[in-house]
């Protein structure tokens, strides 16, 4: 450990002579440039910049580089927002999507933004556990050709981005259901729609967020197909920047709890109307006169040919080749969907039917459980009773949803999402249709961020503990100069805090005043030994260097990052409620509330103790001193709450001085 030795001298002469302020200053100098060195190298380090390199691609209102070479978009704010907390300085690195994958597996970049989570890609890439935005796959085709349904989509050429989430789960939905497609690889969106405004595709596939921001720039037609729901978030190399991951989820959760957050704030900009647009254009509304009236037009014809219309409807409906398209395609749907699906009937709750899901999770076969109840296969013997009154509750009709665990067939155990709904057939007997969803992975997920909570709040009680412990160290190194008002910033500090709950202040802003108490008197370390333990009265000159230990100590304490106001409040401490305090001469309500409090707390403290320059005046000639300046120069609700401590509260200082 290094010990620091500092040697203070002063130079008489110069003060009593009335020498210059340059004099003094080289006489304090080295004083202050040894104080300095009080701060832990620990703290220093702490602070420094770390930098970030972030994978970027065009994705607005997501993430994009605009034409004036900003990155710009909901994750940009939300990452500078995190940086400017955090210290990082960010690197963007631009590319097309594809290209940000293959970098951030080969561990080229620390962060990539706006990734849709998929299992497949978890097994590649780590990600945050919370989603910054939701979003899905829209389909886009030249304006006037919308299809009507993904089965229209057959044999039509369609532009996907390289690496997209919804074009591969849209390759996999067509492969399912015959639907042959002609799929041309592009870059990004934004060439997607430069494909379908050129012609040289049928149709495309976008993100929702980006076809909603962009799809005006292009002569391009939104459909009403959808496919693929994801979960948005920010992905990291594989076991590598976690601590990344956590401070990104923290700040998420933060933010989403906030409503005027930095987050929350820019998804509203980024996805509500252009704000430059102002006042409806006057063709605008000749254009929507018109409208109506045709509308109009076409409604009045829509009443006259309605009977002819619902004829042909009906029959087009119930069509022998319509019926027969319906029943394979919910066939298709019952039995490639991913959860595992159940039909059973009303007498017994026998299995009648499951689909390929059910195999997967569960590991029976269709023969293995048809003719079979739940209850025997999926249900462990402690959940049998709550399988019972599940059949209970289907067979009355009721619908069922809860989470809970299942068994598969090798004896292991899954926690499953569990849907029941009842369905009436012709016969008029109920059937119950069954939806089992595999959890395991979102409840890991919870237990995983509760333990990242955990860690979290651990770390932030951490360096609480750290900031409190240097400011007790400075003031201990503070009193060590100053032997007869040794103990004095820390009665301070239990009176001020006291006084700030009296009032009905938060325990945060409560303590955050204890710990400027404790270091209020700071500046004093730049002040000469002699003069603070001077007996008797002090020149101008010797007062008018004490009246510096505010300012002085302000400097000493900006310097250092905290979670208070510490400063500040050091600075205003001698500031009085009509003018007269020092260093600025602030008044009333320019004085900040917690600064207000200390000055009240420092003068009944150091009236009511020993001084070598004069005896203790006492308690209560402490008290009656700011009960006649109340309002002139202490402020009132603040004395009202000092003397009800100590009148009706009995309140008195510690013998011993107080510790943190």
């Amino acid at each position: 450990m290094i010990y620091f030795t500092i040697q203070w001298q002063t130079d008489r002469s110069a003060v009593g002579k009335g020498g210059s302020i340059i004099r003094i200053l080289r006489t304090w100098l080295p004083v202050l440039l040894a104080l300095s060195l009080l701060i832990p190298p620990c703290l220093a380090s702490a602070f420094g910049t770390e930098a970030v390199s972030v994978g970027i691609y065009q994705n607005k209102p997501l993430i994009f580089r605009d034409s004036d070479g900003v990155v710009k978009g909901i994750y940009a704010d939300f990452l500078n927002a995190v940086a400017k907390e955090n210290d990082w300085n960010l690197k963007w690195v631009d590319g097309a999507f594809a290209e940000g994958l293959e970098k951030l597996e080969r561990g080229e970049i620390d962060l990539m933004t706006a990734i849709a989570w998929t299992e497949k890609r978890a097994t590649s890439y780590d990600f945050t556990l919370r989603t910054v935005i939701s979003n899905w796959g829209v389909f886009y085709v030249p304006r006037g050709i919308a299809p009507e349904s993904i089965l229209d989509l057959d044999g039509r050429t369609i532009a996907v981005a390289n690496g997209d989430v919804y074009a591969a789960g849209f390759r996999e939905l067509a492969e399912k259901f015959g639907i042959a497609c002609i799929f041309v690889e592009v870059s990004d969106y934004p060439d997607v729609f430069e494909a379908i405004q050129k012609g040289e595709v049928q149709a495309g596939l976008v993100s929702r967020l980006y076809g909603l921001a962009n799809e005006k720039e292009y002569l391009v037609e939104r459909t009403a197909l959808i496919i693929t729901p994801t979960e948005i978030r920010f992905a990291a190399p594989k076991g590598r920047s976690m601590t990344l991951l956590q401070i990104l989820d923290f700040s998420l959760v933060k933010m989403r709890s906030e409503p005027d957050s930095v987050l929350n704030r820019s998804i509203q900009n980024w996805l509500s109307i252009d704000p430059t647009q102002k006042g409806t254009p006057r063709w605008y509304l000749w254009v929507a006169g018109l409208g109506l009236g045709a509308i109009a037009f076409v409604s009045l014809l829509s009443l006259l040919l309605k009977r002819q219309i619902v004829g042909k409807t009906r029959e087009l409906l119930y069509s022998r080749g319509e019926l027969a398209r319906e029943k394979i395609l919910f066939e298709r749907l019952f039995e490639e969907s991913p959860d595992a699906l159940v039909i059973e009937n009303s007498l017994g709750n026998r299995i009648l039917r499951t689909n390929k899901g059910f195999t997967k999770l569960f590991g029976y076969s269709k023969e293995e459980a048809k003719g079979r109840t739940l209850n025997e296969l999926v249900v462990p013997p402690e959940y049998l009773e709550e399988g019972k009154n599940l059949d209970d509750e289907a067979g009355r009709g009721g619908q069922v949803n809860i989470e809970t665990i299942r068994r598969r067939k090798d004896g292991s155990f899954v926690d499953v999402s569990l849907i029941s709904v009842p369905v009436p057939t012709e016969e008029g007997f109920l059937t119950s249709y069954t939806i089992y969803r595999d959890i395991s992975s979102a409840k890991h997920a919870q237990r995983v961020l509760v333990e990242s909570r955990e860690s979290i709040e651990n770390s932030l009680q951490s360096m609480r503990r750290t900031w409190e412990q240097t400011i007790g160290v400075l003031a201990s190194a503070s009193e060590t100069r100053d032997p007869y008002t040794a103990g004095h910033q820390r009665r301070v500090s239990i009176l001020a805090e006291a006084i700030a709950l009296e009032m009905g202040m938060e325990e945060d802003m409560a303590h955050s005043i204890r710990m400027a108490g404790l270091v209020h008197d700071i500046g004093k370390i730049n002040v000469p030994a002699e003069i603070l333990s001077k007996p008797g009265t002090l020149g101008d000159v010797e007062f008018a260097l004490i009246r510096t230990h505010s300012e002085i100590g302000y400097e000493i304490m900006k310097g250092i990052e905290l979670p208070w106001k510490v400063a500040d409040m050091i600075r205003q401490h001698h500031e009085r409620m009509d003018g007269s305090g020092y260093p600025a001469g602030l008044k009333g309500e320019g004085i900040m509330l917690e600064a207000r409090i200390i000055a009240v707390a420092d003068v009944v403290e150091a009236m009511s103790s020993h001084r070598p320059y004069r005896p203790s005046r006492g308690l209560d000639a402490a008290l009656e001193e700011i009960e006649n300046k109340k309002g002139s120069l202490f402020a009132p609700d603040v004395v009202d709450a000092c003397l009800r401590l100590f009148r009706e509260k009995n309140f008195t200082f510690p013998d011993a001085f107080w510790k943190i």
